[in-house]
C-alpha cells in the first residue's frame, strides 16, 4: 500500500474488552415465600383466578355451592394448588434471576415499547395480575361468606 507523502497513518487505539459478569442471584427461598415475598401472593391469586372462575361455572351449571365443591374435590385443589406455587418459582429457577427482577421487568412500559405483539404482550403487566388476584381473592371470599349466609348456591 502507497502512502501519500506527509500523511501519518492513523493511531492504533486497545480497547480493553471487560469480560462479562453475571450477577449472581442472592434471592434465598426464604426471600421468595416470605409474607411481602414475590410468590406467595401471585401463587394465591392465580389460585383465586381459577377457583372463582370454576366455582361460578359449575354454580351456573349444576347450582352447586363452593363450599360443597370444595368439599367433594379437595385433592384436585390442593394439587392445583401446589402446581401453581411450583409453576410461580420456576421462572425464578429457569434464568437465575431474582422473582423481584423479573417481576419488575414484566411491566406494561417495558412490554409495549412497540407495535403489534407488543401492545399486545403490555397487556399481561405484573402490577395487573396482582390486581386481578386480588379481586379473586376477595371474589372467592365473598362469594364463600354469601353462599354461607344464604345457605344456596349465589348463582
Amino acid at each position: 500500500v502507497a502512502r501519500a507523502e506527509g500523511v501519518e497513518a492513523p493511531a492504533v487505539t486497545q480497547v480493553k474488552i471487560e469480560p462479562l459478569v453475571w450477577t449472581e442471584d442472592k434471592e434465598t427461598p426464604k426471600d421468595v415465600m416470605a409474607f411481602a415475598g414475590p410468590a406467595p401472593e401471585r401463587a394465591n391469586g392465580r389460585a383465586a383466578m381459577l377457583a372463582f372462575a370454576s366455582f361460578a361455572s359449575t354454580e351456573l351449571s349444576t347450582h352447586t355451592p363452593a363450599l360443597e365443591q370444595i368439599s367433594s374435590g379437595i385433592v384436585p385443589a390442593v394439587l392445583l394448588s401446589l402446581t401453581l406455587s411450583v409453576a410461580t418459582i420456576m421462572p425464578k429457577v429457569v434464568s437465575g434471576s431474582s422473582l423481584a427482577e423479573l417481576h419488575a421487568a414484566a411491566s406494561g412500559e417495558n412490554l409495549g415499547a412497540g407495535d403489534g405483539v407488543s401492545k399486545a404482550l403490555a397487556l399481561f403487566d405484573s402490577n395487573l395480575e396482582l390486581w386481578l388476584g386480588r379481586l379473586a381473592m376477595i371474589g372467592v371470599a365473598g362469594l364463600i361468606a354469601v353462599e354461607t349466609v344464604k345457605g344456596d348456591a349465589f348463582f
